[in-house]
């Protein structure tokens, strides 16, 4: 697995009980999911968006997580999160689900890690079950400095590379967008960029980093409000 991004759920937009509500309602209704639903949502995070599911929907059975990075900072209730690769967890258990939600994280694994998720997953869902696809919209409004927006657009475009691959092993039947409006102030996001909350920021020195924040501040007003648009593809 590619190296993982600690900090993309916590204390921002991204972490926020609306931003997880608007995703869970929408979720709910697009995908008609119900109380007897078995959710697997893979590289889930905190487990914010499988706690609202488990909120939202009074779940009759436990809905599960699978993440390799333990947050000690947060420990969610109602669900049962596995610290381990999803290869690993699939391997070692033989549970059966509805639903397995890929919400920004294919990318993260490996080409050979993924190849195997393709298969062993197969053997883990239901007749009906769906797989759900989420990633950024190629059309974001995030604000940006010119080496982060390079970064993102070589990122993009491994999404029609996912999508190839997914449409191998699978059937896609629907897709919509998910819209949050999103208002920051100009010091909350640059916070979030010291703390490199995109996986394309990782790799990037202090000083590019510094770098970009004075862009952003020369740039960008001292209130930000702009949409942040993910796709949501459902497959099965």
């Amino acid at each position: 697995m590619n190296s993982p991004c600690y900090n993309w759920d916590r204390s921002s937009w991204l972490s926020s009980k609306e931003y997880f509500q608007e995703l869970s309602n929408q979720l709910i209704e697009f995908l008609d999911i119900t109380e007897d639903k078995k959710i697997l949502d893979v590289g889930c995070g905190r487990g914010h968006l499988l706690e609202t599911l488990a909120l939202n929907l009074n779940l009759i059975n436990q809905p599960v997580g699978v993440e390799p990075v333990k947050h000690d900072d947060f420990i969610p209730q109602n669900i049962k999160i596995f610290h381990s690769p999803v290869n690993s967890f699939l391997n070692e258990n033989n549970s059966q689900f509805d639903l397995v939600i890929l919400k920004q994280v294919l990318h993260l694994l490996t080409l050979e890690e993924r190849k195997n998720f393709y298969h062993d997953i197969k053997n883990h869902i239901n007749e009906d079950a769906y797989i759900v696809f989420i990633h950024m919209n190629d059309q974001t409004e995030i604000p940006l400095f010119p080496l982060m927006e390079n970064k993102l657009n070589q990122s993009l475009k491994t999404h029609q590379l996912l999508l190839d691959e997914l449409t191998d092993n699978f059937h896609l039947i629907k897709f919509e967008n998910f819209n949050f409006n999103v208002k920051i102030s100009l010091e909350e996001y640059l916070e979030m960029i010291r703390n490199r909350y995109m996986t394309v920021l990782l790799d990037l020195k202090e000083k590019e980093i510094e770098e970009g924040i004075d862009f952003i501040k020369n740039n960008y007003p001292n209130q930000l409000v702009f949409q942040d648009t993910l796709t949501i593809k459902v497959f099965n």
